[in-house]
């Protein structure tokens, strides 16, 4: 999952300056994902590790009048982890400077 950017993608800098742009901007969020949501036992573990438990999970989503549901399977290991990141991030409360 990390980059090497020794190794670029294009022979044009404009191109590898914008490339190293997002993806420093897409770790600096996912690092305030990490310290702002995360369970405290996940919050030391690798991106590739969080995105595994995490976000690669198969759910189904419910919808009713008032709700939006995501049901686990049973077997889902991380379903606790799952559902508290899920209230750790309803209880954020949004700061305007």
């Amino acid at each position: 999952m990390y980059r090497n950017f020794a190794s670029v993608s294009s022979h044009r800098v404009v191109v590898n300056a914008n490339c190293l742009q997002v993806h420093a901007l897409a770790y600096n969020l996912f690092n305030w994902f990490r310290r702002l949501s995360l369970p405290a036992n996940m919050k030391n573990q690798r991106i590739d590790t969080i995105r595994l438990k995490l976000l690669k999970v198969a759910a189904k989503v419910v919808h009713s009048a008032r709700y939006t549901v995501f049901k686990l399977c049973s077997s889902c290991p991380y379903k606790k982890e799952f559902y508290e990141t899920l209230s750790n991030i309803r209880g954020l409360q949004l700061q305007l400077e």
